[in-house]
């Protein structure tokens, strides 16, 4: 009888972790889908450079206290019933991106964009951590962030593809469509998930306590939180740097794009899921440590020939890619091992919130520091570099906790 049931159970749970994965898929797709898009349409609806900028950080801003409050969510009500709602509200109001007729139109849909999609990230990786068994959640992380890089490739290019042979409007209906199939596809796996799920009772009020849970999640948090700065900066004054220089924007896209790769091949191989397996600190710190030393090779050590600065850009973003592969599914592992199912929902919640707040800083920081020692220097570079490598800081000094909880 086990060696019969065993199999069926092992196949339900693969193909339970497909639906999450294409859920990671459609909610990043919906992320990255904007980039090369959101600052042109708030543009072609009329608005200045400094609207522009306020319509662009719209997003992230009201995604912030979206993670925190989603997280409560979906350890109250469950995983499939929030990320379906999310889903449907999420392209209800990505279609009507494509009938604003002025910028503040669109800075109210990007508001509410920004709140309704902050189910889907923390969501999805909430119910990955509850399906997944303890031994195997490093390699189910590492597949979900393949994931996330495969969107990042694809959807900025889809985006302007379809912008360039359809307009704006068709762009937000295709991101629509695209959502409302991923909500089709978890209704019908809705009585597979459901019984999977971990919620938190109304009576609990121990795994309430935000305090325990920052304690308990500090080290993985901070991580993240630093490594967010760094990728602010890479995807802030990568773009800036090279346009100031004259250098073909072809060079720019191979960057991201070598950045998107690399993390994939190391998320999904075997070396990405296996080497240094004895701490997952050891792992987060070598791939913090990565990252850093992509920054400093893209900075390009006060050197002013292009070619030069091309060629280092391209390897800086090749190693920072790297180091994103290793640190990215062994953090959100920890996350998922450190959290009960009970406070998993709120564990990443609060891990995306810290995630786009890294970003933010991250970009601001960056526009500060270009215009203190000039768009061209690498000076953004080495200060992100030195944020990054503070990531390994906590990792290094806890002590080994701890707080080992059941699935």
């Amino acid at each position: 009888m086990v060696s019969t049931s065993t199999p069926r159970l092992v196949r339900r749970n693969q193909s339970v972790l497909w639906v999450v994965r294409i859920l990671v898929f459609v909610a990043f797709f919906d992320l990255f889908v904007q980039f090369p898009i959101a600052a042109p349409y708030a543009v072609v609806l009329g608005a200045s450079s400094t609207l522009v900028g306020l319509v662009v950080a719209a997003y992230s801003m009201a995604n912030l206290p979206g993670n925190i409050l989603a997280g409560v969510l979906l350890d109250r009500w469950g995983r499939t019933r929030l990320l379906l709602i999310g889903l449907v509200l999420t392209a209800v109001v990505v279609a009507a991106y494509s009938i604003a007729r002025s910028p503040d139109q669109l800075m109210v849909l990007r508001i509410l964009h920004g709140l309704v999609v902050a189910t889907l990230a923390p969501g999805a990786f909430a119910l990955a951590g509850d399906v997944a068994s303890p031994g195997d959640r490093v390699r189910v992380m590492g597949v979900n962030g393949a994931v996330i890089a495969l969107a990042a490739i694809v959807a900025p290019a889809l985006a302007g593809i379809v912008q360039e042979w359809f307009g704006f409007g068709w762009v937000f209906l295709l991101d629509a469509v695209l959502l409302l199939n991923a909500a089709a596809l978890l209704w019908l796996f809705r009585h597979t998930l459901q019984p999977l799920e971990s919620r938190r009772s109304v009576t609990d009020r121990v795994v309430t306590r935000w305090p325990l849970l920052v304690r308990q999640q500090a080290a993985p948090y901070w991580v993240i939180l630093t490594f967010a700065i760094a990728l602010g900066v890479l995807v802030t004054h990568v773009p800036e740097r090279l346009q100031a220089l004259g250098i073909s924007p072809v060079v720019r896209g191979t960057a991201f794009s070598l950045y998107g790769l690399v993390a994939a091949a190391v998320m999904i191989s075997p070396f990405g899921g296996q080497v240094l397996r004895q701490r997952w600190a050891v792992k987060a710190v070598v791939g913090v440590w990565l990252v850093a030393l992509g920054l400093l090779v893209a900075s390009g050590f006060g050197l002013s020939s292009p070619l030069t600065i091309e060629r280092l850009t391209l390897l800086g973003a090749a190693v920072f890619g790297f180091g994103f592969g290793l640190l990215f599914p062994t953090v959100t592992a920890e996350v998922a091992r450190r959290s009960s199912g009970e406070t998993r929902g709120r564990a990443f919640g609060l891990f995306y919130a810290l995630y786009s707040l890294g970003v933010v800083f991250g970009a601001v920081m960056s526009g500060w520091l270009a215009e203190i020692g000039s768009v061209g220097s690498g000076w953004p570079f080495v200060a992100g570099a030195l944020f990054g490598a503070a990531g390994s800081i906590l990792p290094l000094l806890e002590r080994r906790v701890h707080v080992e909880v059941p699935a």
